[in-house]
């Protein structure tokens, strides 16, 4: 960690819980810890000038942002070495958590915000991420590759609609969709099983999680191509 992220360290240390990790199944080690510990130092440097999360969530950044971001990791899952799409990055959340404790798998990371992704290519850089790659375009800009990818995902896109419809040009035909509940969350489900024959994405499997016995009633979306 560089001498003026240190500034920020006893602030991430305040933040960091490690015992949430454990009540979750996860037993960061040594080097992990660092890793977060720089990253959470990461986003309290940057989050007054770009926007990462609100203020008032700083005090619950690794449980409001941190822990929420893993649990695709936790409830259903990433195959080894998969490439994963995170659209609409901003923060780094949920892809840099998840990378944290799955080291082989491959990130792009699309941002139109500049501060955000200027932001995201200091975590990279930081926490020594080679296998990411940043985007700072919007997702309608970003060429659809010919190897598509195991995995797309976001935190933060708006509705379910709106995420399908940007994601499915990007996944493969036997991947996976991952997005987090919407405002509009029942409305939302019902258009998509109503449409997916039309639109060619249905629902594959809701989780619902609580987080630390504070934050209630949560609920993960895994699509499908159908």
């Amino acid at each position: 960690m560089n001498e003026k992220l240190k500034t920020y360290l006893s602030r991430a240390k305040k933040c960091y819980e490690l015992k949430e990790l454990e009540r979750l199944g996860l037993s960061p080690d040594m080097e992990q810890r660092e890793l977060i510990l720089t990253y959470i130092s990461l986003v309290l440097k940057w989050n007054a000038v770009s926007g990462l999360i609100s203020p008032n969530d700083e005090k619950k950044l690794f449980l409001r942002h941190f822990c929420d971001s893993i649990q695709p990791l936790l409830l259903f899952g990433f195959k080894k070495d998969a490439k994963v799409l995170d659209i609409g990055a901003g923060g780094g959340f949920p892809s840099i958590p998840i990378r944290i404790f799955r080291p082989d798998l491959i990130f792009e990371l699309v941002e139109s915000n500049r501060k955000k992704a200027t932001f995201l290519k200091e975590v990279k850089s930081e926490l020594q991420f080679e296998n990411i790659v940043i985007h700072n375009k919007r997702t309608e800009k970003i060429e659809v590759p010919d190897e598509k990818f195991d995995y797309v995902l976001s935190r933060g896109v708006g509705s379910l609609i709106k995420f399908a419809h940007m994601a499915k040009p990007f996944v493969q035909p036997d991947g996976r969709l991952y997005t987090f509940k919407t405002r509009q969350f029942e409305k939302e489900l019902a258009e998509i099983t109503k449409n997916k024959e039309k639109n060619g994405v249905g629902i594959s499997e809701i989780a619902e999680y609580d987080l630390g016995n504070q934050i209630l009633g949560l609920n993960l979306v895994s699509l499908a191509l159908v």
